[in-house]
């Protein structure tokens, strides 16, 4: 039985996405009996269309690519979006638009329109499941449909799903991490001797810097991971604009420097943390040295060091991810869903 989606957003990951879908195709049937078809694409800059047969993805990537409209592959779509995923005829809704540090957005409206229209959800989009998660979450069993956003966090590196699937009875009781690898491969660039805008360019061009990129630079990207994992994982109440907050946009090239002469690293470390009944969270610059688990994290890796009642400290490391590893999360999530796991 064919499995119709609703791309939403048809950016880096959005396009990334789509070639998993195409390049996989026989594999899904086959090994999983997934017949996945995108049948409507919604996007800001190139349109929005539907084909109820399925969209000709690879001329879809081919106009996105080239930056023109995709109005030659289906019926253009004037209505708002909330609107349409509301009369879709869909199974899935795949969320994979821009950040937004704010408790309203529209994409909040994508998601609360896909699940009260018993639509199920995926979503790489940190913004709505920061504020939103427990409404979002509720929403969706009340309607007995799949929420997954495993793409959130640390790209296809199994974060949700390994604490909230493989370790379950675990109780998470503080993590530190390096959570951007935007920032991260800027701090990496200046230490090699490059400047600041060499590092952001180097980010833009492999497809990893935010579409606005003050929200890598300014740290609001690590914040918001840092409270999801804090939200999700440790049952906070965190909000993005409340936590302690440092980036890297007007950090000296020499502090990095000098903390390599003295045999050390700045990095961005994201933490989360009980005090009590209450989680708190902050991302912070920080010289660190060679006894620390994130000291040889470098370039675009990202990793997560984890502190349990039970397991006590282990650590979680992706190495030099691309667009493929956030892509490969909410293909992952869909393959999930497909199988009857409606929620990490």
């Amino acid at each position: 039985m064919r499995h119709r989606i609703v791309l939403v957003g048809f950016g880096n990951v959005g396009r990334e996405f789509a070639r998993l879908l195409l390049e996989n195709r026989s594999e899904l049937t086959r090994e999983f009996g997934l017949d996945a078809s995108i049948v409507a694409i919604l996007t800001a800059r190139h349109g929005s269309v539907e084909n109820p047969r399925g969209i000709d993805v690879r001329r879809a990537l081919r106009l996105a690519d080239a930056g023109v409209s995709l109005e030659s592959c289906g019926r253009g779509i004037s209505e708002r979006s909330p609107e349409y995923i509301r009369r879709a005829r869909a199974d899935t809704v795949i969320e994979v638009t821009p950040l937004r540090i704010a408790p309203r957005q529209v994409a909040l409206d994508h998601l609360i329109a896909a699940l009260r229209s018993g639509k199920h959800v995926i979503t790489a989009n940190k913004g709505p499941v920061v504020y939103h998660y427990r409404q979002l979450r509720d929403l969706a069993r009340l309607n007995h449909v799949g929420f997954r956003y495993e793409g959130t966090v640390m790209d296809g590196a199994p974060v949700f799903n390994l604490f909230q699937e493989a370790l379950r009875g675990a109780r998470l009781k503080s993590f530190e991490g390096i959570l951007n690898s935007t920032t991260n491969l800027v701090l990496s660039e200046i230490e090699a001797g490059r400047t600041y805008a060499d590092g952001v360019d180097a980010a833009r061009r492999i497809g990893f810097a935010e579409t606005d990129p003050s929200m890598d630079l300014d740290g609001w990207d690590a914040t918001v991971k840092a409270c999801l994992l804090c939200n999700v994982l440790m049952g906070g109440h965190v909000r993005p604009e409340r936590v302690p907050r440092q980036g890297i946009s007007s950090l000296a090239p020499e502090a990095v420097r000098d903390a390599v002469a003295d045999g050390k690293r700045v990095k961005q470390l994201a933490r989360g943390w009980r005090e009590g009944r209450t989680v708190r969270a902050s991302v912070s610059l920080e010289a660190i040295g060679p006894d620390h688990p994130l000291f040889s994290v470098n370039g675009t890796s990202s990793s997560l060091v984890v502190r349990t009642n039970m397991l006590k400290e282990f650590q979680i490391v992706e190495r030099d991810p691309g667009l493929r590893q956030t892509a490969f999360a909410v293909y992952s999530d869909l393959i999930a869903i497909h199988e009857g796991r409606l929620s990490p």
